[in-house]
């Protein structure tokens, strides 16, 4: 069963949206208009680690959260896009990315991952060397 969101319009009325099967969005919890709201995918987040001591980072924010988001009366590509949020959490910063813009900032997660692999190698080696007994 579909699931359908009923709610004010920008221009007053009322107005019934079907979501998409993938929307996450508790349009009701928000009040959102239905003529201007988005259906979004649950998010993808990208946090740091805990560091050497265990504890997290001081900040509450992903380093990165995406999600897919589709217009609720814009059809086709024109109303589909993923949104990039960066740590700061300010709408300000963040961008949205078609098809094209989102396989061109997966090369560079693909690239970054390589050198983070190159840099995770030679830290295991000075680690490893710094543990041989002096000679």
């Amino acid at each position: 069963m579909k699931k359908t969101y009923t709610g004010r319009t920008l221009g007053g009325g009322r107005m019934t949206v079907e979501c998409p099967d993938w929307c996450v969005t508790d349009h009701a919890y928000w009040d959102d208009p239905a003529d201007d709201m988005f259906h979004s995918t649950e998010p993808v987040e990208l946090e740091l680690p805990k560091d050497r001591a265990g504890y997290r980072p001081a900040s509450r924010w992903p380093l990165l959260t995406a999600e897919l988001r589709q217009h609720s009366t814009t059809p086709g590509p024109a109303g589909v896009s993923v949104w990039l949020l960066p740590q700061d959490g300010h709408t300000d910063n963040s961008v949205e990315v078609d098809a094209r813009g989102l396989d061109a900032f997966i090369a560079q997660l693909d690239a970054t991952r390589e050198r983070l692999v190159e840099a995770r190698g030679l830290l295991a080696r000075i680690d490893a060397e710094s543990r041989q007994p002096a000679a």
